[in-house]
């Protein structure tokens, strides 16, 4: 019974995901369909896409999202001493800090929205004329009722699904951002353990000097090892999902660069032009921070080979030299997070992402 139950509720909850999307799509029953209109609905739609498709991410996937926290919090056994710990907490203040400023952004944005779709409510509460203000939904939805009479309900509907989303956008992203951040955490341990490996063996001519060079060594290669072993999984299960998510992101951004461009030109609603920019900057912030902090992964692991380089290798018996040798030609290849094996996820990789979202922005202007 409670199996059924469950399977019932997740049903609901999947479907009252959909409903905006659902709400959106159904103006091609109604409007006459032309490319404008087409661009205008899509305009809506497809950033739905996105957080639908980032909803069942997780959704489908509950074992991974448990096994991401278990590691975050497991990786702290692994930690030998304060200053490893206090490296830890410093990527994991930066991990909260940017959950916060996103989660603040991304409601701070829907409120902003929010305000001017009910601006005519609260004029009419405000200021009230003879007559009541014009009152309408600004994005291109049917609901096959009377959108006059029933304005309230739908304005509701329709701003409590859009925080809906947001909320699971802001939900996944964060969760993604704070394991990055996790992770390059445990690189830059790496990178510690290595730069003092021979801190407590200045003298290495004995044997436990040797041995415990060798073991600061082997743990800064294992941590390394498990930190790459993570981007490794969370590309596993998650890939797909990245790749579907970058292809409409990429359409969706060029589609609300055109849909600004158009509301700037007409200089009529102002509504479209503040949802215009909210959308278009979102795009821009959430494919900034993505990019960001793949390079940022990049750019621990590439430090590694420096760090290794840099220390006093060559005052260290040979065994030791060897093993030394052996963790630069490990880490001489930069590592790369990639999308679909065709977008390196970099700051070079959101270059090319903004680059590739205005061209296809200039086919659309060029074909109306």
């Amino acid at each position: 019974m409670s199996l059924n139950r469950r399977r019932i509720e997740s049903a609901e909850n999947r479907y009252k995901i959909n409903q905006i999307l659902l709400s959106s799509l159904t103006s091609f029953v109604t409007y006459e369909v032309t490319l404008d209109v087409i661009i205008m609905v899509l305009s809506y739609a497809i950033p739905s896409f996105i957080y639908v498709i980032q909803y069942y991410s997780f959704s489908f996937k509950p074992y991974t999202v448990k096994r991401i926290w278990k590691d975050i919090h497991n990786s702290w056994d692994l930690m030998k001493n304060g200053a490893e710990r206090k490296i830890m907490r410093q990527y994991s203040i930066a991990g909260e800090q940017i959950t916060i400023l996103l989660s603040l952004s991304i409601i701070t944005s829907c409120v902003f929205y929010a305000i001017f779709e009910a601006m005519p409510i609260i004029l009419d509460m405000i200021f009230p004329l003879n007559e009541t203000r014009p009152r309408e939904i600004h994005a291109l939805t049917e609901y096959f009722i009377d959108e006059r009479t029933y304005f309230c309900p739908i304005l509701c509907h329709w701003l409590i699904g859009l925080m809906l989303g947001a909320y699971v956008v802001a939900v996944t992203c964060t969760l993604h951002l704070v394991y990055m951040e996790h992770i390059c955490g445990l690189l830059k341990v790496a990178n510690y353990r290595i730069e003092h490996s021979l801190d407590e063996c200045a003298l290495c001519d004995s044997t436990h000097g040797k041995n415990r060079a060798i073991q600061n060594i082997t743990a800064a290669v294992d941590i390394h090892r498990k930190a790459v072993k993570r981007c490794v999984f969370v590309l596993d299960n998650f890939n797909p999902y990245f790749f579907v998510i970058l292809i409409i992101g990429v359409s969706s951004l060029s589609l609300n660069l055109f849909r600004l461009l158009k509301t700037i030109l007409a200089l009529d609603k102002m509504v479209q032009l503040v949802s215009s920019i909210l959308f278009v900057t979102m795009h821009f912030v959430i494919m900034y921070l993505a990019n960001y902090y793949g390079q940022k992964i990049t750019d621990h692991h590439n430090e590694l080979f420096n760090t290794t380089y840099n220390v006093q290798w060559y005052t260290a018996p040979i065994k030791i030299q060897k093993l030394l040798l052996f963790v630069m030609q490990s880490t001489t290849k930069s590592y790369f997070l990639n999308i679909g094996k065709l977008v390196i996820i970099s700051i070079e990789g959101f270059a090319q992402l903004i680059s590739l979202s205005i061209s296809y922005f200039t086919v659309i202007y060029s074909l109306l």
